[in-house]
């Protein structure tokens, strides 16, 4: 009787497909809404998302919360005082979720998005968790570690967006269903039914991953340009502010270290490319990291100088 006056906080079905459904489907098909065609100001790409994400998320809280009274309503119960609190904390994390996406337009991220997407839920299993069920709480943890886990093992974009939908999608009503299906007081059950759930989520996730349309490849029309190892092309930044800037004129020689190929569409790249003889990508999965840590300004032999270093990487090399 103590521990359940302790765990007073009942997670409804309807709550879990709500949530499951629309936050899968945000995870899964949001980039193939918002596309850089549609949107190609990258200010107004940001804005868009944050409206749309703003419109889903807000319409799921308010049916979610209308359906909960009603059902509550209907068996006579009121709702706990504790998870009304715990409801306003997972919102808060879904409107941290929401601007973390709008910010990593200007601050970039790439795969982390959906790291964080997978974190954040993880934290909102966790918190219904402690006043619950111990089962959500393992859940919402096994969820915080899958997202981690992903960005960890440097997961391609695609592979990370959809782990993180089907937590979403799969993993809240399947935790539902667990939950009413499985007397989590013995932890041999317990454990087995997180067993289950860790199975279905990262095998559906990888799954879709694995059958999901991909890029077109290049064919034997495709116009290709080869660059060979040691080969230098100019680099050209272009840079302003109110401190300094550089001009559009001025390049820089960038050696090539592997062999690149780069695919044409009217003269031009079309985002397509290919690192030695590995599988072509596309710029926009994200396997592409230029990180700069350090900018140092120093005195040089003609005066002053700033010293900016930086790694570009491809997918999981090793810098």
């Amino acid at each position: 009787m103590l521990t359940a006056g302790q765990r007073c906080v009942h997670l409804d079905r309807h709550s879990l497909l709500l949530w499951g459904g629309v936050g899968g489907v945000m995870c899964g098909f949001t980039d193939q809404v918002l596309t850089p065609e549609r949107f190609p100001d990258l200010t107004q790409r940001a804005v868009a998302l944050l409206i749309w994400l703003g419109f889903w998320f807000g319409l799921m809280a308010w049916v979610d919360h209308r359906l909960t009274r009603h059902v509550r309503s209907a068996r006579e119960e009121t709702l706990p005082f504790a998870q009304q609190q715990i409801t306003r904390a997972w919102w808060m994390l879904m409107v941290l979720g929401i601007l973390c996406s709008f910010a990593m337009f200007f601050h970039g991220g790439g795969a982390m998005i959906y790291a964080l997407w997978a974190v954040l839920l993880g934290l909102g299993m966790l918190l219904f968790g402690l006043f619950s069920r111990p089962l959500i709480e393992w859940i919402g943890l096994a969820t915080i570690l899958i997202g981690v886990g992903g960005l960890a093992a440097g997961l391609p974009m695609t592979t990370a967006q959809w782990l993180t939908a089907s937590c979403f999608a799969v993993g809240l009503p399947l935790a539902g269903w667990l939950v009413h299906h499985v007397d989590d007081h013995s932890r041999l059950k317990r454990l087995l039914a997180l067993g289950v759930w860790l199975v279905a989520v990262v095998g559906a996730g990888l799954g879709v991953a694995r059958v999901s349309p991909g890029m077109a490849l290049p064919d034997a029309d495709t116009p290709l340009v080869t660059l060979d190892p040691g080969s230098t092309i100019p680099l050209r930044v272009e840079m302003g502010g109110p401190l300094v800037s550089i001009s559009p004129d001025i390049t820089l020689p960038v050696v090539v270290s592997r062999k690149v190929q780069v695919a044409l569409k009217d003269g031009q790249p079309d985002g397509r490319y290919r690192i030695d003889e590995q599988p072509w990508s596309r710029v926009r999965d994200g396997a592409l990291y230029l990180r700069i840590d350090r900018i140092a300004p120093q005195m040089g032999r003609g005066g002053a100088e700033i010293v900016v270093h930086g790694n570009f990487t491809f997918a999981g090399d090793k810098q």
